[in-house]
Formats: C-alpha cells, sequence, structure tokens
C-alpha cells in the first residue's frame, strides 16, 4: 500500500512491493514513485530518504529535465499530430450545432458554442479530440498495414484502435492487431516501426533473437523509434 512523503518541494509516492534489497524510482509528468522492498519499515524509509536526499533530488531533477513536456488538453496550449505541433483552441464565439472539432492548417479548434449548453464541456471536447486522433490514426494505418503486411508475408485478420494505457499495441494469435490511439501523436517513422513491430508478431509471437531479427530485417533503424518512444512515451501516454 502507498504512503506519501514530502521532500522539498516534491511529493513522493511511497510504494512498497516485492524488489530485494533495493529501491527503485520512477518519475512521471504527474507523479513520483520510490519502490522499495516491503520489508521496509516506515521508519527505515523515512530514514532512507532523509540520508539520500540529494540522490533522490539530483534523479529527479534529471528525469524532469530530460521529460517532454505534459501534454495539456487547455486553449492555447500545444499538443502533438504525428509528431508535429498544433495549436489547440476553443472557439466559444461561432456557433454549431453539437461540439466540433476541426484542424486548420497546423490549428486544432473546438468550436464550443453549441445549440444546447454542453452539462461537460472539457469532457466533451477530451472525447472529440480522441475520436480525431483515432480517426487519423486510422486512416494511416488502412494505408501503411497492407504494405508492411506483404512486405513481411503476413496476413493480418483485423486492425482496430484501442484505448491503452501502457502500450502501444497487440497483437493476438488469431491474426488480430491492435493499436493505441495515442500513436496518432507520435512521428510516423515511429508508427511504421510499431506496426511493424506488431507485423512481426504473426511470425514470432515472442520477443526472441530471431524476432528481433525480423524487426531489423524490414525495419532496419528500429532501435532509434524504441528509443523515441522511452524517451517521450510518457507524455503521449499520460495525454
Amino acid at each position: 500500500m502507498a504512503h506519501v512523503l514530502q521532500l522539498d518541494n516534491e511529493t513522493i509516492e511511497v510504494v512498497k512491493t516485492s524488489r530485494r534489497g533495493s529501491i527503485g524510482l520512477k518519475v512521471e509528468p504527474d507523479r513520483i514513485a520510490l519502490m522499495v522492498p516491503k520489508q521496509f519499515s516506515d521508519l527505515t524509509i523515512e530514514s532512507l530518504i532523509a540520508n539520500e536526499k540529494d540522490w533522490l533530488l539530483d534523479q529527479i531533477r534529471k528525469h524532469q529535465a530530460e521529460m517532454p513536456k505534459k501534454l495539456v488538453l487547455k486553449s492555447g496550449h500545444e499538443l502533438l499530430l504525428f509528431g508535429d505541433k498544433i495549436l489547440y483552441k476553443e472557439d466559444h464565439k461561432t456557433p454549431v450545432k453539437s461540439l466540433q472539432v476541426m484542424l486548420e492548417g497546423s490549428c486544432l479548434t473546438a468550436y464550443m458554442q453549441t445549440a444546447r449548453a454542453l452539462k461537460a464541456p472539457e469532457v466533451t471536447a477530451r472525447k472529440k479530440i480522441i475520436q480525431f486522433l483515432t480517426q487519423q490514426l486510422q486512416c494511416y494505418l488502412m494505408e501503411k498495414v497492407p504494405l508492411f503486411a506483404e512486405q513481411i508475408a503476413v496476413s493480418p485478420t483485423e486492425i482496430t484502435v484501442r484505448n491503452y494505457k501502457s502500450r502501444w499495441g497487440s497483437c493476438y494469435p488469431d491474426g488480430r492487431i491492435q493499436f493505441n490511439w495515442r500513436l496518432a501523436m507520435a512521428p510516423k517513422d515511429v508508427i511504421d516501426y510499431v506496426i511493424q513491430h506488431e507485423l512481426c508478431h504473426l511470425v514470432h509471437p515472442n520477443h526472441s533473437t530471431q524476432y528481433w531479427q525480423l524487426v531489423a530485417e524490414h525495419c532496419p533503424d528500429y532501435e532509434t523509434h524504441k528509443l523515441w518512444l522511452k524517451e517521450n512515451g510518457t507524455a503521449l501516454i499520460h495525454f
């Protein structure tokens, strides 16, 4: 069970796990967690944090400096579409029948002045943005999946877009492949890698040496795209 401690201006969630004798630090856009062995007492944990204060703060600052900005659905803030920055804004003046989201150049506008007052405009706007990103990704997948499937010599049975919170895609033995809608915010080269990654699982349903050799054959620079997801994926996942 987790409890919270304060370290200078940072709030740290302490989580007891089955780790043996070591601690782990996890820094996310909206959460800092310290994983500690479950046998540690609260007094031991507090003493550990006090003794390792400088190291912990240094690691937290380092992770925060490397971390991409958190994506916020707020008028005037930037979002991402296929890796490119787009400006999100809300229009509260133009009358529309129902809330609409339109991409105009590099600006994504949510028209909020609806015929009937919205009970939860922020929630509705988020749903519309997710629908927009999902449609963008679906169109891209329709174009690219058949091409890569032919190259890898596989035949997926169904391609769908899902709301995953910790993965980019899934491949099932019956040929179904599912992708995270948040991939619409990643660069196209990265999306291509994820597509090839999942398609290769239709040949090798594991992460064996043979599997990665097949991935490398069709996506020679896959390690670059894996690194992009490692460095930037947290911001996308938490959107």
